[in-house]
Order: structure tokens, then sequence, then C-alpha cells
């Protein structure tokens, strides 16, 4: 029977080599895992720091809903302000300066009648005027005539013309009243700024 011999230095030798490239390949295997879980670290804390980001802008942005709903009250307030504050201007801008004329045209009627009422005055930045006056008995009403026939009273408009004439009241139980409605256009008032010249 033959018997196989085994070179143990060939063997040893093999065995060196082999442990060597397993060395090598631990120390890859020990890297790489490093380097893997370095860069799971930095993932972790990207997202991390995402997220809170994220959970920060949500709780800002829950946070101002509930201060708007609280606020919408006040909102609604400062918005009808901001309407009125606009009203104002543009009823500035169309004024007629309608003062100096109205109290023309109640003291007028204060010379003529001390029962006359003034109802109705529109006046626009033309100096253009409609108006209704109203009278308790038909004495007033003639006095008032006699009135808009004087020239001190024309002289405050540069045209005027009676509109409408009405009765009201007239049963047994009320006692009449009389209305006058006139269209016309006031003069200007001196240290009054015509409107309709400007441009």
């Amino acid at each position: 029977m033959r018997k196989s011999k085994i070179n143990l230095v060939i063997s040893r030798e093999d065995y060196q080599k082999y442990e060597y490239y397993f060395s090598w390949v631990k120390k890859v295997v020990f890297i790489l895992a490093g380097i893997f879980f370095l860069l799971f670290l930095i993932f972790f804390t990207i997202i991390s720091v995402k997220q809170k980001k994220y959970d920060d802008y949500a709780n800002q942005k829950q946070s101002l809903l509930e201060s708007l709903k609280l606020k919408s009250g006040d909102e609604a307030k400062i918005y009808y302000l901001q309407k009125k504050y606009e009203d104002l201007n543009t009823f500035l801008k169309e004024d007629a300066f309608s003062t100096p004329y109205y109290k023309l045209l109640t003291n007028a009627l204060k010379e003529s009648s001390q029962s006359s009422n003034l109802e109705n005055f529109e006046i626009n930045k033309k100096r253009e005027v409609d108006f209704t006056i109203s009278f308790e008995g038909f004495s007033d009403l003639m006095n008032f005539f006699k009135l808009t026939e004087s020239p001190d009273f024309l002289k405050n408009f540069e045209q005027i013309s009676l509109k409408s004439f009405s009765v009201i009241g007239a049963d047994i139980n009320k006692k009449e009243n009389y209305e006058l409605s006139f269209t016309g256009k006031f003069i200007s008032i001196k240290g009054e700024t015509p409107k309709d010249d400007q441009p």
C-alpha cells in the first residue's frame, strides 16, 4: 500500500497566504460597514432636521390659522372702517360744498313762512339742485310763491323752475299740506370754488 505524504511546508505557506487575504477582507468589510454606518447617520440627521423644520412650519401654520380665527372680527371691523374711509374720500371728491347753499335756501324759507319744511335737498358738484318744500297752510304756500318771484330769491339761481305741485292729506280728518318740488342751478357763492369749472 502506497502512503501519501503531506508537505507541511507548502500547507503552512498556503495557510498564511489565505490568512493574509482573510485579514484584508475583514478590514474591507469593517471599512465598508463604517462607511455605511456613517452614511446612515448623515441621512438620519438630515431627515431629522427636515422633519423638525416641517413640524415647526406646521405648528406655525396652525398657530397663524388660530390667530386669524380669533382676529376675524377685528379684520372685519378694519375692513369696514377702510370701506367707510374710501366712501368718505369719494364723497369729498364729489362734494359740492352743499352747506352754504342749504343754509341759503333754509334762510329764505324762514323769511317766507315759519311752517315750511325743507323735505328734500339734493345738489351735485355742478350746483344743479332739486329740492322739495312742504307747507301746512295755503297762506304759507302763497307767501313762498311771492318769495320765489322776488329778485332777492331769484338772484341766488342761474335758473329755477317748478317741477311738481302736490296736495297731501286733503280729507275731513286731516289738514291739507302742500308740497312744491323745484329744480334749478345755484349761482356760485363767493369764496366757493365752482367745481364744474375744474378739469
